[in-house]
């Protein structure tokens, strides 16, 4: 609910926008007498961004020469594109998905939520306005339901006092009966361009479209000058071609029923603007064709403005394209931190100028995050206080009120304020992955606050200082890692020991480090969660296989379950991925941790010859059952089956034993 009412939000405004600048543009072809249609057709225009958020044609302009200007430019568009509907969204989603209410596992009273109050207050105008029409409507309806049809294919009853036009889908006309001679044949020419250029369908959707935005003023304006537009285009096709006497007698219709009610729900003749209409029926001219084109095309240009979608080019000039950026010709600096999860001393007090390039917030011109050894250790701890499993979030690491905390890659501060639970607390968003995955950290329980939303921040640059605030027993940093709406366990990307280092840089050595030796497959999985392993494991594929190849010690370390390609592979109990990726001879596989059994020994499953890449990341908490993948014929495979494979204390056993 909160995106749709910043998408409205953005669409208001927008909105608001053009439709100042279409009463400047239509006050200018007015003098140069274009006709109603293509005036209707720029405020239908105008609708057009009132109903889509960001616009609908994309446009490409040339990035500024002046960096001053460049840097505007580039804010203004971040602001006005990126934040509300982007940014805001998917940070709003990330600190969904961190769980601030289950920080210490104990339920806190809600926040009110406020965006929720706004989400009813529009709801019930947007009912109250499409239910006042649709009144409207089913009253005329009942009051013309015995109206019979006149030769000239019109309806007629005692209660039609003045002409419209009725229905959506099935449009009719309903005339007066005391409505005679050329003022009858001009009218209904009148309604019957109506008919033709489907304004029976094109009233009520921008109509519609109102009613989404019945708090915004400009928008009641734009539809009521889209119907005197629409009016008065079909009054020039009424007095088309016709004598004086004719005009005239059309306009006395127009005076005529303009003082009777217009029905609500319809197509009405005399309304609205019946004075305006008259003047304009009995002065209107047509243009000649050279003014009409540039009407055309002045009308053709401020509409391509309106629903304009600005981007800046990715491109940068030649000269600087030639020529190497300073950061290019500068060896990168090293930024990660000591293998023992102490943070270099001169990592708070670098100058960010000096440190390496950093990922920031992807726009296009940048490149993507790649997360693989991108994060360090964010302060120096003295313990692990809490880590992260099915019921907690992230890390909890103890250190000294005050420690500095520091920002574990770079990125743009999208949140930095206070929770009742989280206390004092930042996001970063560090921007999109290959994949267009947005990747987040999250620093809570913080003493001081000293980077803020919207700063961007180096990697290693001081964001805060550990505190108590919030729900903790004691001083430490709450630390979380999002990847887009998925919560990951930190402790597969930070380098936080010295045996095994940050798991993403391993990606092309991990597995076959894992399953060739039992201490670094034990070391991998104890830290993934501490939670107790089961006594027993689910099928992966229940009731759709066959065992084509049994468990062998030291030969087929594993159990091979054939099923057709694309079925589903199911986790067998609760875990986190350690492992999904490509492997030389598994192909596509995924690899969960358990937890420790009784005697402290990790267990792991490995489901191995999946037919694309698996929709896990490393580090995501799975729920026994979840699909982790797809059946397939990836790897050293001679048909699509499952590999699966249990390891207890790194070495493999029979998988047989451990499934119901």
């Amino acid at each position: 609910m909160t995106d749709l009412l910043w998408a409205l939000l953005r669409a208001g405004a927008a909105g608001g926008v053009a439709v100042l600048a279409a009463l400047a543009v239509c006050a200018l072809l007015r003098r140069a007498r274009a006709p109603g249609w293509l005036l209707c057709a720029l405020w239908l225009a105008v609708g057009l961004r009132f109903a889509v958020p960001g616009g609908l044609v994309p446009v490409t302009l040339p990035r500024p020469e002046s960096e001053s200007i460049r840097q505007l430019t580039d804010a203004a568009l971040t602001v006005t594109e990126t934040l509300p509907a982007d940014t805001a969204a998917r940070a709003a989603r990330a600190l969904d998905a961190a769980g601030l209410a289950l920080d210490t596992g104990e339920e806190d009273a809600p926040a009110f939520d406020w965006s929720m109050l706004i989400a009813g207050v529009w709801a019930a105008g947007t009912l109250a306005c499409l239910g006042r029409a649709g009144v409207a409507g089913l009253r005329l309806r009942r009051r013309v339901a015995l109206a019979c049809k006149t030769p000239d294919g019109c309806y007629t009853c005692p209660e039609v006092e003045t002409p419209f036009t009725l229905g959506v889908l099935r449009p009719r006309i309903y005339l007066p009966a005391d409505l005679t001679g050329d003022a009858r044949r001009a009218v209904l020419l009148h309604e019957r361009t109506h008919i033709r250029r489907k304004d029976n369908l094109v009233k009520p959707l921008y109509y519609l479209v109102v009613c989404l935005h019945w708090w915004n003023p400009l928008a009641w304006v734009a539809f009521a000058r889209f119907e005197h537009a629409m009016e008065c285009a079909c009054d020039e096709a009424a007095v088309r071609g016709s004598t004086p006497a004719q005009r005239t007698a059309y306009c006395e219709s127009l005076l005529r029923y303009a003082a009777a009610r217009a029905p609500g729900g319809a197509l009405a003749f005399g309304a609205p603007g019946a004075g305006q209409r008259i003047l304009h029926a009995l002065r209107y001219r047509a243009p000649g064709k050279v003014m009409l084109g540039v009407c055309v095309a002045v009308a053709g240009l401020a509409a391509l403005a309106l629903l304009a979608r600005p981007t800046l080019a990715d491109g940068v000039p030649e000269a600087e394209a030639s020529a190497p950026s300073a950061q290019q010709a500068e060896p990168a600096a090293d930024t990660s931190a000591r293998a023992d999860g102490d943070v270099p001393e001169e990592s708070a007090a670098a100058d960010p100028a000096e440190e390496a390039p950093v990922p920031t917030v992807t726009d296009g011109t940048r490149g993507a995050f790649e997360p693989a050894g991108a994060f360090i250790v964010p302060v120096e701890y003295e313990y692990y206080s809490r880590m992260m499993t099915a019921y907690h979030k992230g890390d909890d690491l103890a250190a000294a009120e005050g420690t500095p905390v520091l920002a574990a890659a770079g990125g743009t501060v999208v949140t930095a304020q206070y929770h009742y639970s989280y206390g004092n607390f930042i996001l970063i968003d560090h921007g999109a992955d290959s994949e267009g995955r947005h990747w987040y950290t999250l620093y809570a329980h913080l003493r001081d606050l000293t980077a803020q939303e919207g700063q961007t921040v180096a990697q290693g640059e001081i964001i805060g200082t550990v505190g108590h605030t919030g729900s903790v027993t004691g001083n430490s940093l709450h630390f979380e890692l999002h990847c887009g709406d998925t919560l990951l366990a930190p402790t597969l990307y930070l380098p936080y020991t010295e045996t095994v280092p940050a798991l993403a840089a391993e990606d092309e050595i991990l597995l076959p480090a894992m399953l060739e030796d039992p201490a670094i497959a034990n070391a991998i999985a104890q830290r993934a969660i501490g939670s107790l392993a089961p006594q027993t494991l689910s099928d992966p594929l229940p009731g759709k296989t066959r065992i084509s190849c049994d468990y062998i010690q030291d030969i087929h370390e594993g159990m091979d379950m054939a099923a057709p390609t694309g079925t589903d592979i199911l986790a067998a109990a609760d875990g986190v991925v350690l492992f999904a990726g490509w492997h030389p001879f598994f192909g596509w596989t995924v690899v969960l941790g358990h937890g420790n059994d009784s005697d402290e020994r990790p267990l792991m499953t490995l489901y191995a010859h999946m037919d694309s890449e698996p929709p896990v990341l490393m580090g995501q908490m799975i729920s026994a059952g979840q699909v982790i993948g797809q059946v397939g014929t990836t790897g050293n495979s001679t048909g699509p089956h499952l590999h699966f494979a249990v390891l207890l204390d790194g070495t493999a056993v029979d998988p047989q034993p451990w499934l119901n």
